[in-house]
């Protein structure tokens, strides 16, 4: 799915719309006043791929499903290939910024834990859906809480291995 969006560049947006306003609603790009010069063009409308239009008013941008990874971070080979699995799925896959249990021993500094927990929250509440990795079933107190709360916004939840009742 394609959505059009203005441009977040809010004086370029203006600038542009002023510029249209002027020219009686039609592309200021185009060289003739006729309905598939309006604003939005029918260029654009039939643009194949994602990007501005020619004046930069709008862009066209595809929506994909949006998943965080979940899980321990011991389980950095799992988070690594299950990233690579679901981006060539068409998901846009957000992960942990760090692998604490791998080596990343900045995760155990002064504060940093829990302000890369309430992060990863953040991704979750951001996401259509969470996938856990959970080799051989395993899920901690970390990843059980954020599968608490990813049921709570109601989020899909998917697992590498099923979960043992």
């Amino acid at each position: 799915m394609e959505t059009i969006k203005k441009n977040p560049n809010a004086t370029a947006y203006q600038e542009i719309s002023k510029l249209i306003f002027d020219n009686d609603g039609y592309c200021v790009c185009a060289l003739q006043k006729n309905d598939d010069t309006r604003c939005i063009c029918k260029d654009f409308h039939s643009q194949d791929s994602c990007g501005f239009c020619h004046c930069g008013r709008y862009y066209k941008i595809k929506e994909y499903p949006v998943i965080t990874l979940c899980g321990s971070t011991r389980f950095k080979e799992q988070f690594i290939e299950m990233q690579k699995k679901l981006t060539l799925q068409g998901w846009i896959v957000i992960s942990v910024g760090l692998f604490g249990h791998s080596g990343d021993d900045e995760v155990w500094s002064d504060g940093a834990k829990k302000m890369l927990d309430d992060i990863h929250k953040a991704k979750i509440a951001m996401s259509d859906a969470i996938f856990v990795i959970n080799p051989d079933g395993y899920i901690g107190d970390s990843t059980a809480s954020e599968i608490e709360w990813a049921q709570d916004l109601g989020k899909d939840i998917y697992y590498l291995e099923e979960k043992g009742e």
